[in-house]
């Protein structure tokens, strides 16, 4: 029998669950490492919709990528995803920053996914570093071609869907800082770095106009556009090293509706 002290270990082994932030959460939040992991689903964020659907399919164990508990808890409702998990007697492992700066994490996987698209050389540097080891959060990397902001954000559109916001200043796009999540406030590090643009989510107004007096391009690709392919990397390093796990991949749907327009009838 896999148990969920056997999950955690293999995460850890690919993303240290040591590496966390300061002001993170990640590790076995629920449940206890002695439970059966047989079943596994792998996700987001530990929304009310998930936790039904794991235990519509007798799910054990659910590892995302956003801790399901954050701050600290003040009530329980019986609605909250954590009681849920425990009337479901469900474990859950978060996997947030470590996630983000593992060498084949979120920022990683981004990378190969826009390395073609957008010509990029793949010679990469880290655009915060953390650690003495290297790792911290997001790339850089350099286009061996010219990209307008607007060309640039129909690429970033075809690959994270949803809604792209760009800063649409004419100016030449060739180094480009990218950081999946909330990763605003590092546009002062991209442009240290002689970075032209900077790709992230969560944009805050303020940051739009950081961006012009810094000559930066913003795009804002969206939290969960970002980091929506948390599921499948979860999945894929899970079935790696126990094919005799089931493992559910269910990214979960952007809990934001987008207007498409028009009137209503």
């Amino acid at each position: 029998m896999t148990t969920v002290q056997e999950i955690y270990e293999t995460i850890d082994a690919f993303a240290p669950f040591a590496s966390q932030e300061s002001w993170d959460n990640s590790g076995l939040l629920a449940g206890a490492g002695t439970q059966p992991a047989e079943k596994i689903l792998t996700t987001l964020d530990i929304s009310q919709g998930v936790i039904a659907e794991a235990a519509a399919q007798g799910v054990q164990l659910i590892v995302s990528h956003h801790p399901v508990i954050f701050s600290p808890l003040k009530a329980l409702p019986v609605q909250h995803p954590v009681y849920q998990l425990a009337a479901h007697q469900i474990a859950a492992i978060c996997v947030h920053t470590p996630l983000d700066m593992a060498p084949e994490g979120l920022n990683a996987y981004a990378h190969t996914l826009l390395r073609e698209r957008l010509s990029l050389e793949g010679r990469t540097d880290v655009l915060e570093p953390c650690w003495k080891d290297g790792r911290g959060f997001g790339w850089t990397d350099t286009s061996t071609r010219a990209w307008t902001p607007q060309a640039l954000a129909q690429q970033l559109q075809s690959v994270f869907g949803g809604t792209v916001r760009y800063s649409a200043k004419e100016t030449p796009i060739w180094k480009i800082a990218y950081c999946s999540g909330s990763a605003a406030s590092m546009l002062e590090l991209a442009a240290a770095q002689g970075c032209d643009a900077l790709i992230t989510g969560d944009i805050k107004h303020d940051r739009w106009y950081a961006a012009e007096f810094s000559d930066v391009a913003l795009f804002d690709c969206g939290h969960y556009g970002t980091e929506r392919f948390a599921a499948e990397i979860l999945a894929a390093h899970i079935r790696a090293a126990h094919p005799e796990v089931t493992v559910i991949a269910q990214a979960g749907a952007d809990p934001a509706e987008i207007c498409a327009g028009g009137e209503e009838q």
